[in-house]
């Protein structure tokens, strides 16, 4: 049914792409007239940088959900995960340091210090490592994300999709901001940002985050004290160059969450999929009646440790049509917090140190030609291990790893050709070669024996696309590509009868998608079909009885599915709808004892996903009175390939809802809630625990507070 499904849509794509005047409508409808006080409004201009040019959302061939400074804000977005609740087809989830990210169905679910991320995160250019993601995000001037394979003009990590994060950047004057926020739990934010004009050359802007509360957990656990700083600086020497270097510091020195108790009835003892040990499913606390559950001891707040240092650049320099481009950067990380799987003491730590260089050249010839082309290099060293019942005198380490290194080198290339006046044509290519080393010990219960690792993985990747302006404002595209994911081992010591190695993942994907406005360019209407086959996916899940937890090679994954994101502003009301249909199953995956999990779905892959939010404006003599409701719609997943017992989250809706008043001076106070229903939704979920059969970080529950925001 599926392929009938695509292939019928494709045709219509098709049909687009090549007749001269098949499209949508180019005499759009009468726009409603504005309420009587309210201002007429149209949608803005977004630009993006996915292709690493600058060019409008709405000529760029991807489904990229672009989030600016003021929807940010107005969110309340502190972090990564924040962003969940605005991206459709995504997981941002939490696990203790680290942001788990999934985008339509792909994403790594286990944090051994061998596994990257299937998902490239990134700060201005910068590959930011899987702890980074959970620093703070402030002071953003945007957010891009883009699903799928980006692996010719962003290369690593980014077989699954990629996250940029884009700071503000210091202007030549004394503008900034100020941020004020208090909310339950004893929420308490303060950011704040100004630029500082040293001369007409030269400028630099100083920005600050501060958060803290109270446990979200029974115990004070999943506490926050995290501050972070970043400076910047910018400058223009003459007319073709320009130089932008920044300086991130982040420390957290709350309390790391703690995971509680799944699947079991607390009175019967009995399985039940659904249930928590307490009535407060965020209770992670076993006094009391629930003593008897607690042979290891009651989990408590423990001690959080994270610090990072980030350096970054970038150097602009223009000749006549050509652009050179440096993005030089350094990333420094630790991170060890101390935590409780249920009623098992655990410590995870990572610690990283990175070096990476992009150059590149961007030109044109012509009108009717563009190009972008550069090289790549990284160097990133990293080591940690995963330690159990650290309160005990039989604690072990089930992961530890004590050196990797990841380098690698690779030269990357885009040419855009417009062949006629509504037609253009794109194509790609990425050469790459990628070394691993590893070493360590394997887990204690299988006698601490020590392994090694050494291999190379070289790959070329390729785009091709073409892209039809089917009317005056309407682009439908089409583009075939693929992706890669380096290899990376086990943690045994490799025999003549089983290797070590887990093969390297690739992917080939096509996306048929179109970008349109219309409605006097109130109306924005932006889907896209995607077909994703994936060779040789890394798949893995953890448990926590486990001597230690594999990686295997699913040797066929297909994803299919569709995104749609819909924005509609009639007068001064403004209507969203994002929705995300992924259709992710194994079709041909088994584990080296002969168990098969094909057509099962892959963890944290919901196959629908519907965020939709409704707002309005209404200006009065004295300011503008602002509200909004919207909400989150998620169908049933499961945390583990394998569909263990306690893993599956079932379908679940979270409301929100602000209202806020906006002056003419320029601040703006708005009072908000989010999770009015106070769902308990599952975030990372591991098999096993005491009494188990599973332990879940769970996402907030029902939040509300008060913030001030003011532009000065």
């Amino acid at each position: 049914m599926h392929f009938t499904f695509i292939r019928l849509v494709s045709t219509s794509v098709a049909c687009a792409l090549l007749a001269p005047g098949v499209g949508l409508s180019q005499v759009p409808p009468a726009p409603p007239a504005p309420e009587a006080g309210a201002a007429a409004k149209v949608l803005e201009e977004v630009t993006v940088t996915a292709e690493k040019r600058r060019r409008s959302l709405q000529r760029t061939a991807a489904a990229v959900t672009a989030i600016g400074t003021e929807q940010l804000v107005a969110a309340g977005v502190a972090d990564l995960r924040d962003l969940q609740r605005l991206v459709p087809a995504a997981r941002f989830q939490a696990e203790g340091n680290n942001t788990q990210v999934f985008l339509r169905g792909v994403g790594a679910g286990l944090d051994q210090n061998n596994v990257e991320p299937n998902v490239a995160f990134n700060f201005d250019g910068t590959y930011v490592p899987r702890e980074g993601s959970s620093a703070a995000l402030f002071d953003v001037q945007q957010v891009e994300v883009l699903p799928g394979p980006q692996g010719t003009l962003h290369g690593r990590s980014a077989i699954g999709g990629t996250i940029n994060v884009a700071f503000r950047r210091p202007a030549f004057d004394s503008a900034g901001t100020a941020l004020l926020e208090y909310g339950n739990d004893a929420a308490l934010r303060l950011g704040g940002a100004r630029n500082f004009s040293v001369s007409d050359r030269l400028a630099l802007r100083l920005a600050a985050d501060y958060q803290r509360s109270d446990g979200i957990n029974a115990s004070g656990a999943d506490a926050r004290d995290d501050k972070a700083v970043r400076l910047s600086m910018s400058w223009l020497p003459d007319e073709s160059t320009s130089l932008y270097l920044w300086a991130f510091g982040a420390t957290r020195d709350g309390h790391p969450a703690n995971l509680v108790n799944k699947g079991t009835d607390p009175v019967t003892g009995a399985y039940v999929e659904d249930a928590f040990l307490r009535p407060d499913p965020w209770d992670d606390t076993r006094t009391d009646a629930l003593a008897g559950f607690a042979p290891f001891g009651s989990a408590v707040a423990e001690t959080q440790r994270f610090d990072t240092l980030m350096l970054g650049g970038e150097l602009d320099w223009t000749r006549g049509n050509l652009t050179f481009t440096w993005i030089p950067a350094y990333v420094y990380l630790d991170s060890a917090p101390d935590y409780w799987l249920g009623t098992i003491r655990a410590r995870l730590t990572a610690h990283y140190n990175q070096l990476s260089n992009e150059l590149r050249v961007a030109g044109t010839r012509g009108e009717r030609v563009e190009w972008v082309g550069g090289v790549q290099a990284y160097d990133v060293r990293n080591d940690g291990y995963l330690a159990l019942f650290t309160n005990q005198p039989f604690q072990f380490r089930q992961s530890n790893i004590t050196g990797n290194r990841l380098a690698g080198y690779a030269a990357f290339g885009e040419w855009r050709h417009r062949t006629r006046d509504r037609l253009r044509l794109t194509a790609g290519a990425r050469v790459s070669t990628t070394h691993r080393e590893g070493r360590g010990f394997t887990s204690d219960r299988l006698g601490a024996l020590p392994y090694e690792f050494d291999r190379r993985f070289d790959h070329l990747d390729w785009k091709l696309g073409v892209e039809r302006d089917v009317a005056p404002e309407a682009m439908a595209y089409a583009t075939l590509q693929t992706g890669f994911m380096p290899g990376t081992y086990n943690e045994l010591p490799a025999t003549p009868q089983a290797d070590n190695l887990v093969k390297p993942s690739g992917l080939l994907a096509l996306t048929l998608g179109l970008k349109s406005r219309s409605a006097a360019g109130r109306l924005q209407f932006n889907p896209e079909l995607f077909l994703y086959e994936y060779e040789d996916l890394l798949i893995q899940s953890y448990d926590v009885s486990a001597a230690y937890n594999p990686i295997f090679n699913a040797r066929s994954v297909r994803i299919w599915g569709a995104q749609a994101d819909l924005r509609y502003v009639p007068g001064a009301a403004a209507f969203d709808l994002r929705v995300g249909y992924t259709h992710a199953r194994n079709r041909d995956f088994a584990t080296p004892d002969g168990s098969r999990y094909d057509g099962l779905p892959l963890a944290y892959a919901p196959d629908w996903t519907v965020s939709a939010g409704y707002s309005q404006e209404r200006t009065l003599a004295t300011g503008t009175l602002q509200w909004r409701v919207g909400g989150r719609y998620e169908s049933e997943w499961w945390a583990d390939y394998l569909q263990n017992r306690g893993v599956r989250q079932r379908p679940s809706l979270k409301a929100e809802a602000s209202l806020g008043w906006r002056a003419p001076a320029g601040w703006v106070v708005t009072a908000w809630v989010r999770n009015l229903t106070d769902e308990a939704v599952l975030a990372a979920t591991a098999a096993a625990g005491i009494p188990g059969p599973a332990t879940a970080y769970l996402e907030p529950p029902r939040s509300y507070g008060l913030r001030l925001a003011v532009d000065f």
